[in-house]
């Protein structure tokens, strides 16, 4: 019985050495015994909840912006739009005032001084047509216009129609308007002066109109654009391109 004892525990023994020989080969693994014996240390829980190679870190969009438009790790749509609103507050921008008889483009460009301002001519078409009733002769026409001089209109003109010398009329001409309402408006201030004879008709035609460009116009500029397109009759006020 004893030798038998002995003989059992010695091949205990050797199971067990063979066991922790394979263990430190490597055969069961780098650490065989982490799960039995102690708690996942914490950069093996890390491993085990989140796979690190999935993990990626994606900036911030600018306020109101999408995700999905910008590719991720990217910022140049944030600066982007930064460097745009730089740019256009050194630049300005192009804006073009004009729909004007000459008159009102000499008035416009006094008023406008202070801005590098270029004057040129654009063909319009117009419709509406701003008058006096059509007068016999050439003396009953200057009496017209020097009654709108008291009454302290001046941007007119007489226009001439006929044939033959006995058959020529002559018209005070008082505006021409490519939109119905601005004409009214203006016949709403004529008669505000005291013109109750001017009248409204549809006379559609080409006319050169006189028109003013301002370069990298700034807020303090547009301002002014807009003040002298409400002061002097202007038709429009719009964007032009900036020479390259």
């Amino acid at each position: 019985m004893p030798n038998k004892g002995l003989t059992v525990s010695l091949l205990i023994l050797l199971v067990i050495n063979a066991l922790l020989l394979a263990a430190a080969w490597g055969v069961f693994g780098p650490e065989p015994l982490a799960g039995w014996m102690e708690s996942p240390r914490e950069p093996q829980r890390v491993d085990q909840q989140v796979r690190k190679e999935r993990m990626e870190v994606v900036p911030a969009s600018a306020p109101g912006a999408s995700n999905s438009t910008a590719p991720r790790g990217s910022l140049s749509s944030v600066t982007g739009v930064a460097a745009t609103k730089i740019v256009a507050a050194a630049t300005g921008v192009c804006l073009e005032l004009g729909g004007f008889t000459p008159t009102g483009a000499r008035r416009a460009t006094e008023a406008l001084a202070t801005l590098p301002v270029e004057a040129f001519e654009r063909e319009q078409q117009v419709r509406w047509w701003v008058h006096l009733p059509a007068q016999p002769t050439q003396d009953n026409a200057d009496r017209k216009l020097a009654e709108l001089r008291r009454r302290h209109v001046t941007d007119v003109a007489v226009v001439t129609s006929g044939t033959s010398e006995t058959q020529m009329t002559y018209t005070v001409s008082l505006g021409l308007f490519h939109e119905r309402e601005r004409a009214e408006r203006f016949l709403e201030t004529l008669r505000g002066q005291g013109v109750r004879t001017a009248m409204i008709s549809d006379a559609p035609r080409a006319v050169s109109r006189q028109w003013l460009r301002v370069r990298r116009v700034d807020e303090t500029a547009r301002a002014q654009l807009e003040d002298v397109k409400r002061k002097f009759g202007a038709e429009d006020l719009q964007a032009c391109a900036l020479a390259s």
